[in-house]
């Protein structure tokens, strides 16, 4: 049969500006994203790279708005407790109304990251794994013991917990062993760095996982971060760097110049099967972008929704 999933994208803030939120465009894009009726405001997580720290930044945002979901682009789950981000993670939630969209992974690989993150790479699998069971554990708000490698816990009781009792956890990631770990323990999947040809594939390897670790996964809870500027100019010098992690990628496969590129670009994912997306405006004028974006691309796309054919 045929169903018809719900198109959403959100919108991360841009990366590659010197002030990103901090500065004193925060408010006013947070209004104008509220105002245009946005599904979601989106902020990564680094340790060296700058920017707002996500969860504080997400709860001051909470407070100023009523309807904008608020994402983590991905959390770095490696170095955290597990039991204080559970926490941190429901506080959010719970002040904003049940508004958090938490996505985590084991963060951006490159050499500065990972040293300041202070995690030995060859326990980031297996922190971030234990750390997703003892998250997802707790957000119900019942007694919790478990002994693991990294982390142990007796009796432990979540307060406050998630307004929604079943709060998703997606992560990120696309090597194999990433996208099969997605199929096992997440709850959805936020690619980056991948391609529209790729992507396909990728969701049924993470669905061939989830089979035969016994569960499933919503149909669309698959997608993907895309990164949009006027024009190729509009990139900041140290974007190019930072945007080439996969030389082998196409840049018309992960970055759009101009509204009808992009248009082309989401309708590609969609294609192969994508539904949500997190949409990261690079341009001069921020709020001028943001409202071309959303008045040219974004509504008419989340509008036309999606048909994709399922076995029945």
């Amino acid at each position: 049969m045929t169903d018809s999933l719900t198109v959403r994208v959100g919108v991360g803030w841009n990366p590659f500006d010197g002030e990103g939120l901090a500065g004193p465009r925060l408010w006013p894009a947070i209004e104008l994203l509220e105002e245009l009726g946005a599904d979601s405001l989106w902020l990564a997580d680094t340790a060296s790279l700058g920017g707002l720290a996500p969860l504080p930044a997400l709860a001051a945002i909470a407070a100023r708005t009523e309807k904008l979901k608020l994402g983590t682009g991905v959390l770095v789950l490696p170095p955290r407790n597990p039991v204080l981000l559970a926490r941190e993670m429901a506080t959010v939630d719970v002040l904003s109304g049940g508004r958090l969209l938490p996505a985590g992974g084991l963060g951006i690989d490159l050499p500065t990251e990972l040293e300041a993150m202070g995690v030995a790479r060859d326990e980031r699998t297996s922190r971030l794994e234990e750390s997703v069971r003892i998250i997802k554990a707790l957000w119900p708000g019942e007694p919790v013991t478990l002994h693991g490698r990294h982390w142990s816990l007796t009796d432990v009781r979540l307060t406050p917990r998630p307004v929604r009792r079943k709060l998703e956890l997606w992560l990120g990631g696309r090597a194999p062993a990433a996208l099969r770990r997605i199929g096992r323990i997440a709850d959805g999947w936020l690619a980056s760095f991948v391609g529209p040809d790729e992507f396909g594939p990728m969701v049924d390897v993470i669905r061939a996982a989830a089979a035969e670790a016994g569960r499933s996964i919503d149909e669309d809870h698959y997608g993907t971060t895309l990164f949009a500027a006027p024009t190729e100019a509009d990139l900041p010098a140290g974007a190019a760097a930072r945007l080439a992690r996969r030389p082998e990628l196409a840049r018309e496969d992960h970055i759009a110049f101009g509204t009808g590129e992009l248009r082309a670009l989401l309708e590609r994912f969609l294609a192969a099967g994508a539904s949500k997306f997190v949409v990261v405006p690079v341009a001069p004028d921020p709020l001028a972008w943001l409202r071309e974006l959303h008045a040219e691309v974004i509504a008419p796309i989340e509008a036309a929704g999606v048909a994709i054919p399922r076995a029945a």
